[in-house]
Order: C-alpha cells, then structure tokens, then sequence
C-alpha cells in the first residue's frame, strides 16, 4: 500500500486498482459460495450493510455529508438487520457466514416421499370461504397471502 503512495505513476495506480478488485472479487466469492438455503437472506443483509459502510467511506474520501450520513444509515441498518435475523435463527453472524465452509454435500439417499392428498378450490369455493368467514388476515409484503378462520 506504500508502494501506491509512493508512487504517483499510472501503472501503479492500474496495478492497484487491479488487485484490489481481484482481492474483492475472491472476497465476495469465498463469502457466498458455501451459503444455502436459509441463510442466504442473511448473507445479502451483511453485503447490504457491506455497501453502506462503503459509501460512507466514499463520502468521508470526497468530503461529501450527505454520502457519509446516507452510507452510515445504510450500514448500519444492514446490520442491525443481520442481527436481528441470526437472533431470530438462534445463531450468531459468524456461524451464519461461515456455516457451510469446509463441509461437502455429496445429496446421497433416498428422496423423501410425499404424503397426503390433494384440494383443489376453484375460485368459486375461495369466494364462498371468504363470505363465511369470521375473521380474514391479508398480510402485506408477501404475495398472495390469505389466512382465514371459519
């Protein structure tokens, strides 16, 4: 890094440039390659926080206010989230990111078989279950979510 104060060339600046985005690639890489399943939404909150403290670093390298506050927001909303979600799983954020390194899923064994019986409700049979309901639930954020009690 001295090397790159030192010298005020464009090689050096090209070559350092260079290795700082192999160096964040191979990063990248190594973080969410061995990530799965339910732990992937955790994963794209820490990037999420990940990019924020970025901005805000970027913010304080321009001298730019509003940069530094937005990233700093960013940041650390990203990972207040994190925690919350590892709390959530019972986990801690190095188990969550580190979970799946080193181990090897070779997916051997039989498939689990599916049990039990098919409904189909036409639209006909939704509409008369939602005029005799009592109570109907509509969650927003989710697609399509209705839980009724009759």
């Amino acid at each position: 890094m001295g090397y790159f104060f030192n010298a005020p060339s464009l090689a050096a600046g090209v070559g350092m440039l260079s290795a700082i985005t192999a160096g964040s690639g191979v990063m990248g890489y190594t973080l969410t390659a061995a990530i799965g399943g339910a732990d992937m939404p955790v994963v794209i909150t820490v990037l999420n926080s990940y990019s924020g403290w970025a901005l805000c670093a970027e913010g304080f390298m321009l001298n730019n206010s509003l940069m530094t506050i937005v990233g700093s927001l960013i940041g650390s909303s990203g990972a207040i989230l994190s925690y919350i979600m590892c709390k959530a799983m019972n986990r801690s954020l190095p188990s969550v990111i580190m979970g799946g390194f080193g181990t090897s899923s070779t997916g051997g064994g039989e498939a689990m078989a599916i049990e039990g019986t098919h409904t189909e409700v036409m639209t006909d049979g939704v509409v008369d279950a939602l005029v005799n309901a009592k109570n109907v639930v509509v969650v927003p954020g989710t697609v399509s979510v209705l839980h009724w009690w009759g």
